[in-house]
C-alpha cells in the first residue's frame, strides 16, 4: 500500500506536534494562577500534576489513535499487530507528554512555548525520519537519527508492517522509547512541581 509508509510517519510526526501544541495551555495555566488555585485547595500537588500530565498524554494519544482509523478506513493502511501498534502509540503518547511538560516549565510565555515546540518537533521529525525516510540518510545524519525517539517509533511501526512483527519482535524498539519517556515526563513532572510550590 503507498499510504503505509506515509501514514506511519505522520503518525509520529502529528502525535509529537499536537503534543508541542499542548505546552502553551501549559503556560497559560501558569499565568493565570489556575495551577496555584488548585493548589490552594485541598488537593495534593500529585493529583495536579496527574491530572496535567493525562490531559497531554490523551491529546497525544487521540491523535495518533484518529490517523490510525482513518488511515485504515479510508485508505485501506495495514497497521499489523494491533497490540504491537497500539503500544508504540502509547509509548510515544509519552514520549510527546513529557516533552511537552518540559517545554511549559521552561517557557515563559504562551508564543515562546509555542515556537519551541514547533522546532523541536519539526527538527526531531527531520532527523527522526518522519519527513525523509531514514533509509536514505547518509553518515553522520544516520547515526544522528538513532538519537531521537521519532526513529524508534517509526523503526517499530516499520517493523510491525513491512516484517509481520509482533510484540515481542519490537520490545528493543519499545525499550528505548521507555527510556525516552521516563526521562522526560520524570524532568516535567519535577520541573512543574518546582513552579507550583516555589515561593
Amino acid at each position: 500500500n503507498p499510504f503505509a509508509l506515509g501514514a506511519q510517519n505522520m503518525t509520529v510526526l502529528f502525535m509529537f506536534l499536537t503534543s508541542m501544541t499542548a505546552a502553551t495551555q501549559l503556560v497559560l495555566t501558569r499565568q493565570l494562577g489556575v495551577s496555584r488555585r488548585m493548589l490552594a485547595t485541598p488537593t495534593p500537588v500529585r493529583y495536579i500534576l496527574l491530572g496535567e500530565f493525562l490531559g497531554r498524554f490523551l491529546i497525544a494519544f487521540l491523535q495518533g489513535l484518529f490517523i490510525v482509523l482513518a488511515s485504515s478506513l479510508l485508505f485501506d493502511v495495514s497497521w499489523g499487530d494491533l497490540v504491537g501498534a497500539s503500544a508504540v502509540i502509547v509509548v510515544f503518547g509519552l514520549v510527546g507528554t513529557g516533552t511537552a511538560m518540559l517545554v511549559g516549565v521552561l517557557a515563559r510565555n504562551p508564543d515562546q512555548a509555542g515556537s519551541i515546540g514547533v522546532v523541536v518537533g519539526m527538527v526531531l521529525g527531520a532527523l527522526g525520519g518522519a519527513m525523509v525516510p531514514y533509509e536514505l540518510f547518509q553518515e553522520p545524519i544516520a547515526t544522528i537519527s538513532q538519537l531521537t525517539p521519532h526513529y524508534w517509533a517509526i523503526d517499530a511501526f516499520r517493523e510491525l508492517v513491512f516484517y509481520d512483527a509482533g510484540l515481542t519482535d519490537i520490545a528493543t524498539q519499545l525499550a528505548v522509547l521507555g527510556v525516552f519517556a521516563v526521562v522526560l515526563v520524570g524532568a516535567g513532572a519535577i520541573g512543574m512541581r518546582r513552579s507550583l510550590t516555589k515561593g
